[in-house]
């Protein structure tokens, strides 16, 4: 059984699990990210570093348990919970006079960093919607501390008695590294395990890879771990668990990326697939893949964008007009804003609550109509999605929408626009 199995979904982003002990020198500290410390007998290797701020929970954790020098920090990938809380530890080693850890990372990491530095105001945009972050408090890392070391496809360390494989596999990114302890039977697999359906096709993020995330869990399972150690989440302890868990999921994304690629393969357009694509019960009831974070849905989209470019199949669309250009010649044929807004309220009652926005978004698109009417019935509907959804992504941007109205209808102020 994992630790605290029914609860493996609900605390996936809590930072109240503290330092988890499993005996033989393993430990997870379960924050935000969870970080993963495996002492050696002659130094501690640390394994993903969390964000920033967690610097100084994990040099406070690990030195409740051990005193050995950390001779190793491996970053399981470049993302802000993953790589960023180095700076205590190295500074940690400073004062107590050990020797500087080895930074250690795959060799696409360094690109990431540099992308990240080059679009520092997209990415602290993007994170304030994707994690509800206010205003005033820092949304992205804008400090970076780089790996000493890196490496492509594997890469071995030997700490002690102690043997630290780590493999690379596309999933989350490009960057992905996940760590095997064979002499504990420990694979520390940072966001290839996250207890909820895998993270691909986040909305706001650059490409990533179901099936290589698949093939990485088949390779996890195939060792027979005793003890999984997640990027998020709860652990997962015995053999048995570890493997049901891993295969569940990659059984899941490769069900997704062979439909994907049939349907492709028939002739059949991005439109039909994303509303036609099948996620079987099995899937839809496991806890392994509850759509808390990811979605079916956004899998799908990475994986039509990595296989297929961006034409949707109808060349009418292929240079299209403007979205307001459209709805003025919508609102007109169906004789104006205020019939449009009436139809959307009637689709919003019968619980048709997406038709409901399109209609709406012709109102606001124009420029003209009741500016004021539209942007309060469109909130209303934005807080009905979010208070149905599951998925903590798809939930911050409905919220992140009524934040954004908000902001508008000060401007706009108390007067009614016609």
């Amino acid at each position: 059984m994992s630790e605290d199995t029914s609860l493996g979904s609900q605390a996936l982003f809590s930072d109240a699990g503290g330092m988890k002990d499993f005996g033989s020198g393993v430990y997870m500290l379960q924050l935000f990210a969870n970080v993963c410390m495996v002492d050696c007998g002659e130094g501690v290797v640390i394994f993903d570093a969390g964000l920033p701020t967690d610097g100084w929970r994990i040099v406070k954790e690990l030195r409740a348990v051990s005193d050995l020098p950390v001779r190793y920090i491996i970053y399981g990938h470049g993302h802000a919970d993953h790589a960023f809380g180095t700076k205590a530890v190295l500074e940690d080693a400073a004062e107590r006079g050990h020797p500087r850890p080895v930074i250690v990372a795959h060799e696409n990491l360094p690109k990431r960093f540099d992308r990240y530095q080059r679009m520092l105001p997209y990415h602290e945009r993007i994170n304030r919607i994707q994690f509800a972050i206010p205003e005033g408090i820092p949304a992205f890392p804008w400090d970076y501390i780089y790996p000493d070391e890196t490496f492509s496809g594997e890469m071995t360390l030997r700490l002690g008695d102690i043997t630290i494989e780590l493999r690379h596999a596309r999933g989350e990114t490009d960057d992905h590294v996940w760590m095997w302890v064979p002499e504990r039977g420990v694979a520390c697999v940072s966001d290839f395990w996250v207890w909820s359906c895998p993270n691909v096709g986040n909305p706001f993020k650059v490409q990533r890879y179901a099936l290589e995330w698949a093939q990485a869990l088949e390779e996890v399972a195939a060792l027979k771990p005793g003890l999984m150690l997640p990027g998020h989440g709860a652990a997962i302890a015995g053999t048995a668990e570890v493997e049901e868990a891993c295969l569940t999921v990659a059984r899941a994304l490769r069900y997704l990326d062979e439909q994907v690629v049939e349907m492709l393969n028939q002739g059949r357009w991005q439109e039909d697939i994303l509303h036609s694509f099948e996620w079987p019960d099995e899937f839809a009831a496991s806890p392994y893949l509850a759509p808390i974070y990811g979605h079916p849905y956004f899998v799908v989209q990475a994986l039509l964008r990595q296989y297929h470019g961006w034409y949707g199949g109808n060349p009418s669309r292929l240079f299209p007009a403007s979205g307001g250009e459209v709805a003025e010649q919508v609102l007109e044929l169906a004789g104006g804003a205020e019939k449009v807004m009436e139809r959307a309220r009637k689709l919003a009652g019968d619980g048709r609550t997406q038709l409901a926005l399109h209609l709406v978004d012709f109102v606001l698109e124009t420029g003209t109509g009741p500016r004021r009417e539209a942007l309060e019935l469109k909130s209303s509907l934005l807080e009905g999605l979010a208070a149905r959804e599951k998925s903590l992504i798809a939930r911050n941007i409905f919220l992140g929408g009524v934040r954004q109205i908000a902001k508008e209808m000060e401007q706009v102020g108390g007067e009614e626009e016609t």
